[in-house]
């Protein structure tokens, strides 16, 4: 994937997959692509209670096929996504810079920082909050 700018198809393809699990059973609490320091790539982070609940192997086991059965064309790579917990610290800081610009329904949110969670930032796109989502 370029390290420089998140293309649109990966941008829309983040927003079918979060529309999608919740439908097939997997929940998501939150989603967005981060563009790591270290390495300039980009990931899809999904933050899933699954994680805490299942533990974060079988959550991914959940997860892949999910991914797979996705309408073909689709750009994300199974290994692109990074699952992780409502109580982790990156999605913690997620969830607060979603309450802090109080994003509405339909809307994403470009950021840039120096860290999220122990994650070091170079650019990070954040989805809306599902509707469910306090």
């Amino acid at each position: 994937m370029d390290t420089d700018t998140l293309v649109d198809n990966l941008i829309a393809d983040g927003q079918k997959l979060i529309a999608e699990l919740p439908r097939r059973g997997f929940a998501v609490t939150a989603a967005f692509w981060l563009q790591a320091s270290e390495d300039g790539n980009w990931y899809f982070y999904i933050v899933s209670p699954a994680v805490d609940s299942d533990g974060l192997a079988k959550a991914y086991r959940r997860l892949h096929p999910l991914v797979r059965a996705m309408p073909q064309p689709f750009w994300i790579d199974p290994l692109e996504i990074r699952l992780v917990g409502p109580s982790s610290g990156i999605a913690q800081d997620v969830l607060a810079i979603h309450s802090a610009t109080r994003v509405t329904w339909g809307s994403a949110i470009r950021w840039s920082g120096k860290k999220s969670g122990n994650v070091g930032v170079e650019s990070v796109y954040l989805y809306p909050l599902p509707s469910s989502t306090p």
